[in-house]
């Protein structure tokens, strides 16, 4: 199997890439890692060609020539293993402009299974960046619109090729993230109204440990891997736009991409469970149920108080208890 992964400069794909290819070969899979970037640098050397950290000021010929050659390569490699792991950028957002990482025709000459995109929260991409002189200066809504523009292109890569394609959190748990990969667990979406039990950490820590605890026969998407609303839950105490380093346009787009990135993960599970231990609305999980729904996805909940028809129909079914979901989840897993 080829595995195609991206992610922006700093967003931890390597480091993912790092300790996953050390989990592999204590499992003895017969895999093979490559990191696009590096086999450029050392085409380009070969050529006479020194890449400096300003690489992409480098003539868009050069690049262009030594990432094809660098996919020449590691496609000859890869008849070595079983797998691949492929790291590479779809695109670079560099002096307010889109660049190009690959192109459509390089990527037919290692062709992928499947796609796979790394995201992180982006306080944490941007105190990387700050330590990375190539980056250092990126702002924030800069980062933003790259995650974006990253998953986007990533999507059309996969589907381009008709292969899945996965959106996947830095802090996803690393054997659940091989479970993704090279097992047949079905995966699910754990959807929580993380606003309201904000304020009750022990709620949100109980709900997270169940997710943990599911992720020996599921593959779990936890929406707090990726915690980008806490930068604007941290900014309501203050005005927005000063201490938080936080304007509205930001905040904007920080809650859009929470949505779309928390949808990304819907719509590639098999189904979703909610956990709601509050009477109190949250437009978040019912939005989620919703969207759940429209694509077919069987929603299980918790949910212990009065009901509404309206929260029943979004629902396939509704247990009282998490020990009862969990054993009707158990024994759904049996039967599949």
């Amino acid at each position: 199997m080829n595995i195609i992964c991206t992610g922006i400069s700093c967003s931890g794909r390597k480091e993912l890439m790092d300790e996953f290819e050390t989990l592999c070969h204590q499992k003895g899979l017969r895999i093979g890692f490559f990191n696009v970037g590096d086999f450029m640098k050392r085409a380009a050397a070969e050529s006479g060609v020194r890449f400096t950290e300003k690489v992409l000021d480098s003539d868009p010929a050069v690049l262009s020539l030594a990432r094809r050659s660098a996919f020449y390569e590691i496609a000859n490699l890869a008849h070595d293993y079983d797998h691949t792991f492929v790291g590479l950028h779809a695109c670079f957002r560099w002096h307010g402009v889109l660049v190009e990482g690959i192109s459509f025709r390089d990527i037919n000459n290692l062709l992928a299974d499947v796609f796979v995109n790394v995201v992180d929260n982006l306080k944490d991409i941007e105190q990387r960046m700050g330590q990375n002189p190539q980056w250092t200066g990126m702002r924030r809504e800069e980062i933003n619109v790259w995650l974006d523009e990253e998953e986007f292109l990533t999507k059309q890569l996969a589907n381009l090729n008709g292969k899945l394609h996965y959106t996947v959190a830095r802090q996803h748990n690393l054997e659940n993230f091989y479970d993704l990969l090279f097992s047949k667990k079905q995966k699910f979406y754990l959807s929580y109204p993380i606003t309201l039990i904000r304020e009750k950490p022990k709620q949100i820590e109980s709900i997270r440990a169940f997710g943990s605890k599911m992720k020996q026969n599921f593959i779990v998407f936890d929406p707090l891997y990726i915690k980008d609303m806490e930068l604007l839950h941290s900014a309501t105490t203050e005005k927005i736009g000063t201490i938080s380093g936080i304007d509205e346009s930001l905040s904007e787009q920080i809650k859009t991409r929470t949505v779309s990135r928390d949808y990304q993960f819907i719509h590639q599970s098999d189904f979703v469970v909610v956990i709601y231990p509050t009477d109190k609305l949250s437009p978040g999980v019912l939005s989620e149920m919703n969207f759940a729904s429209r694509y077919n996805k069987p929603v299980y909940a918790v949910y212990s108080h009065a009901r509404s028809p309206f929260f029943e129909n979004l629902c396939e079914q509704i247990f009282v208890t998490v020990e009862e979901l969990e054993a009707f989840l158990m024994n759904r897993k049996v039967d599949e």
